[in-house]
């Protein structure tokens, strides 16, 4: 009877003994922790393409170890020897297997959390560049905006400038057209003024000229004087009536009226009887004055006529005395000179008021045109005030245009920049496209494409080599990235 094969021989305890791995797994470099790296599909199947593996070789040892059992009587002792050295190397080749499960194992741990850390990192920069996408984005708005505003305040500037320019040369023309009207008005009033000066001056010399040669003819106004002194008694007669009136009013009222209505009745009528009586009595002392200066005048007439008659009496003396009607002439001769005299004298006068009355209105024309000079001078005066506000109000909008005009260059520089950053950020996006692109094709992966530098966002996109998509990731916004 033989034994059955699975029985024969004994299996060293050597053969199930843990041995030291042959080779060291190997590491990826340093610098692929920094790429993103997608799990092999390949891998997580280690363990299912394990027992495929072993199975062909557990039925060939099978059959073997089968056909070994059905012919006992030619093989023997060794086809026992020989199942026995099967069995060992099956075991030895399970036990460098597990070695190499184990192995593959570890390095797919490894390969998890790198390519979990490259994920969060990848994430992390993602975030971070769409977070630069939209503030730039939101800076090309603001720009945008800026440059409208800009636009537009240049268009009102250039509008403003127009109208200032256009309303200066208007209020400098009508400014030139009154003054040079003015300027003609005035000098055809003082050049009429003058003449009239001058006029006025002839005629006051002339006047002066016969006053000093009629003189000696004011006589006549002793009948004034007369008159005048007539006038005066009467005056001061009806101003003592007047008076005494007065008196007896307020005799009478203070008598009748008790004090209380006295002063809430006349009060008003003893303001106006009060202002009367200082009127009157200002009239009286104008009088007055006026009546003792034509006293004192016609005295002086009066003088000066006497001393005249007596020098003429005494030249004219009767020659003979056969002429006793000489006396009568001359007589009849002073007293026509005296009518003649008082004729000039009234003549005189009145050329005095006329003379007074013109005088008068000459000085209120001239205080009139002095009045409209002075408002000529005033509106002058206020037309240059609001040049010199319109001056300042473009001087005001000439600042303000140049302060837009700095922000436009600020905000054009920071465009640049941004525009540069952008170019760069490209560029480095590329860089890192190509090195993740070789990583992936040194780890086993296909290939790595990048959306182009027109289209925004940026994507990446791993494929492995069958052409079936491993990852994608999408990155908005741009920034420089460290590898």
């Amino acid at each position: 009877m033989f034994q059955p094969s699975g029985s024969t021989g004994l299996i060293p305890p050597s053969h199930f003994q843990a041995r030291p791995l042959p080779t060291m797994p190997r590491m990826a470099p340093t610098w692929v922790s920094d790429i993103p790296l997608v799990q092999p599909p390949a891998h997580q199947n280690v363990s299912e393409r394990q027992p495929d593996i072993q199975r062909p070789q557990v039925i060939m040892w099978e059959r073997d170890v089968c056909g070994d059992g059905q012919e006992p009587g030619r093989r023997g002792r060794s086809v026992e020897l020989q199942g026995s050295q099967a069995l060992s190397q099956q075991a030895e080749l399970i036990s460098r297997q597990l070695q190499e499960l184990r192995r593959l194992e570890e390095e797919v741990r490894v390969l998890r959390e790198t390519s979990l850390q490259q994920k969060m990192r990848l994430e992390a920069q993602a975030m971070e560049l769409e977070a630069l996408a939209r503030a730039e984005k939101a800076g090309r708005t603001e720009a945008e905006g800026l440059r409208a505003a800009l636009a537009g305040a240049e268009v009102v500037r250039k509008n403003l400038e127009e109208g200032s320019q256009r309303e200066l040369e208007e209020v400098q023309r009508q400014h030139q057209e009154q003054l040079s009207s003015l300027t003609r008005a005035h000098q055809e009033a003082l050049s009429s003024l003058t003449n009239k000066a001058e006029g006025l001056e002839k005629s006051l010399n002339s006047l002066e000229t016969r006053r000093a040669g009629e003189a000696k003819e004011l006589a006549m106004a002793q009948r004034e004087a007369e008159l005048l002194r007539e006038q005066l008694s009467k005056t001061q007669e009806d101003l003592e009536i007047q008076v005494t009136l007065v008196e007896n009013l307020r005799r009478y009222v203070g008598e009748q009226v008790p004090p209380e209505a006295h002063s809430q009745t006349w009060d008003s009528e003893r303001l106006e009887l009060l202002g009367t009586v200082q009127h009157l009595q200002e009239d009286r002392e104008g009088l007055h004055a006026t009546a003792e200066l034509l006293r004192v005048r016609v005295q002086s007439l009066t003088h000066i006529l006497s001393m005249q008659e007596e020098e003429l009496a005494r030249k004219v003396q009767p020659s003979d005395a056969l002429e006793p009607e000489f006396p009568r002439k001359g007589q009849s001769l002073l007293k026509r000179w005296r009518e003649k005299v008082f004729a000039l004298m009234v003549q005189l006068k009145a050329q005095e008021l006329e003379h007074g009355a013109r005088v008068q209105q000459l000085k209120g024309q001239v205080a009139e045109l002095q009045e409209r000079a002075t408002a000529q001078s005033q509106e002058q005066a206020i037309l240059q005030r609001s040049l010199e506000d319109k001056a300042a109000q473009v001087e005001v909008e000439r600042m303000g245009t140049k302060s837009l005009q700095m922000e436009l260059s600020r905000v054009q520089e920071a465009w640049r920049r941004g525009q540069q950053q952008t170019v760069a950020a490209e560029e480095q996006l590329k860089l890192v496209a190509n090195a993740v692109s070789r990583c992936l094709r040194w780890g086993g992966w296909g290939r790595i494409s990048a959306s182009p530098a027109s289209q925004a966002p940026w994507s990446l996109k791993v494929s492995d080599r069958s052409g079936r998509e491993a990852g994608h990731w999408k990155m908005q916004g741009w920034r420089y990235l460290a590898l």
